[in-house]
């Protein structure tokens, strides 16, 4: 299956709400960083720059995530923000039912960009 249709097949899997939510998630991930590619990894929705990982995102039945946490050592403020949804060592977990920051998704997004690039591959 070709990728595009891996990463269609597993949003239609989605139940309803997880799915808007997904792909809310998703349209602020491409806004922040245009031209990212995506893939079904770990099987989940995965956006990548230049074939490596920037970040995933999953839809469940109770919340949507965020995979990983980026590295916030130098960022306060992100980390502040992060720190209502961190579940586990490194997942931010968002509620149905309730908001969607997608700020900060776009953020964390860009934070992960921005370790990407720093290490010479954008």
């Amino acid at each position: 299956m070709a990728q595009g249709e891996a990463v269609t097949a597993y949003l239609d899997s989605l139940p309803p709400t997880a799915r808007e939510r997904v792909e809310l998630i998703r349209a602020r991930v491409h806004a922040t960083a245009p031209g990212l590619g995506e893939k079904i990894s770990y099987g989940i929705l995965t956006f990548t720059l230049d074939g490596r990982t920037v970040c995933y995102t999953a839809g469940y039945a109770r919340h949507v995530a965020v995979y990983p946490l980026p590295d916030v050592s130098g960022d306060p403020d992100l980390a502040e923000r992060m720190a209502p949804y961190v579940s586990g060592r490194g997942t931010l977990k968002f509620p149905h039912g309730a908001a969607l920051p997608l700020d900060l998704v776009g953020d964390v997004a860009a934070a992960h960009l921005a370790r990407l690039r720093g290490a010479g591959t954008a």
